[in-house]
């Protein structure tokens, strides 16, 4: 098993520093009060001194007296502080190999399931930090160090950091929640909020979508649970509907039997269920119909759409139909008359 020594090397950095820190500071501190003896001794001092003494230079930490004891104090309290340190160190290697072991275990656990690929990494990543956090926790306690007083302390900051961070909370409480209902999945093409294109990647805060114009859409989880999300891929078969419009004087007959030709057999589509042709509505301009196709592979819809349109045109024009456009014929009037605006289709249809 191969091991990230520089990570290692980081969190040994900095326990030694706090272990050191701990164990130069409690022998100073502990000079603050004096032993017994010596407050006898200071006391008889002080008794057979003069009212008025002058500050002797040799009074106080200038006493070579007391920066013998200073050091004398200092490597009692490192030797027998080592083995705590070196117990402390040995917890948190331990723990720091542990939580490597889990984390590997839970992803290749989660990838012979049918979780997102994002799961394993972000379950992995949270095992991995927990499992650290709780042994710098125990090797502090193993090292001596008050860990009751210093988790009192994280947690009142904790608590001003979520509160300053709710949004970035939303959105981390969103990612699990996507990772735990699975609307879709990695390489899935979607739309959400608006925007089409295939998932490329679930974080805890974002979602990230390529589009169709080869852009990155990045999308807050807290957003993206709370807009319709459309999966054009979690099924094998898609329906892809082709709005296409045909003038009222042509044969809509015609136009379905010339456009299912058109279509048959397309290296994109799928032979079942075959190409069908219906009427939709009727339009100001327009008999409306719509080209429904099923396709082969739901990741080609945009390419099959395009196909689709330039395939129906082609077909139409080789058939003679016309397709439609709004047309708007203006006739003026005679002297102190009104104008009058006359659709050129209902004009014609009066004509006849």
């Amino acid at each position: 098993m191969r091991f990230r020594i520089p990570k290692i090397r980081s969190v040994l950095a900095l326990a030694l520093v706090v272990s050191s820190v701990a164990l130069f500071v409690v022998p100073l501190v502990a000079q603050v009060a004096p032993s017994p003896a010596e407050q006898a001794t200071d006391q008889a001092a002080e008794a057979t001194k003069p009212e008025i003494d002058p500050l002797l230079p040799e009074e106080g930490l200038l006493r070579p007296k007391t920066w013998k004891l200073l050091g004398e104090r200092l490597l009692t309290n490192t030797v027998d502080y080592l083995p705590k340190f070196f117990s402390g160190v040995l917890v948190l290697v331990i723990f720091l190999v542990l939580a490597r072991i889990l984390s590997g275990l839970t992803a290749r656990a989660l990838r012979r399931t049918k979780a997102d690929p994002a799961l394993p990494r972000i379950s992995a990543r949270l095992i991995r930090v927990a499992v650290i956090v709780i042994g710098v926790i125990m090797a502090a306690a193993q090292a001596g160090i008050a860990v009751g007083s210093l988790l009192a302390s994280v947690g009142v900051i904790g608590l001003a950091v979520g509160l300053a961070a709710q949004d970035s909370l939303s959105n981390i409480v969103a990612g699990l929640t996507i990772l735990w209902d699975r609307p879709f999945r990695t390489g899935d093409r979607v739309t959400i909020a608006g925007e089409y294109g295939e998932i490329r990647d679930v974080g805890l805060r974002t979602t990230r979508i390529r589009t169709v114009d080869a852009r990155d859409a990045i999308l807050p989880n807290k957003d993206v649970i709370e807009h319709k999300i459309i999966n054009h891929t979690r099924d094998q078969e898609l329906r892809l509907d082709v709005p296409i419009g045909i003038s009222y004087e042509s044969d809509i007959g015609a136009a379905r039997k010339a456009l299912i030709e058109a279509v048959e057999g397309h290296e994109l589509l799928a032979d079942e269920p075959e190409p069908e042709v219906v009427v939709v509505g009727l339009g100001d301009s327009s008999v409306d119909l719509q080209l429904r196709v099923y396709l082969r592979d739901p990741r080609k819809e945009r390419a099959a759409t395009w196909q689709m349109l330039e395939i129906g045109k082609l077909a139409l024009d080789a058939a003679g139909i016309v397709i439609p456009f709004p047309q708007r014929t203006l006739h003026w009037a005679p002297d102190n008359q009104p104008l009058e605006l006359v659709d050129e289709r209902r004009a014609a249809g009066e004509g006849g």
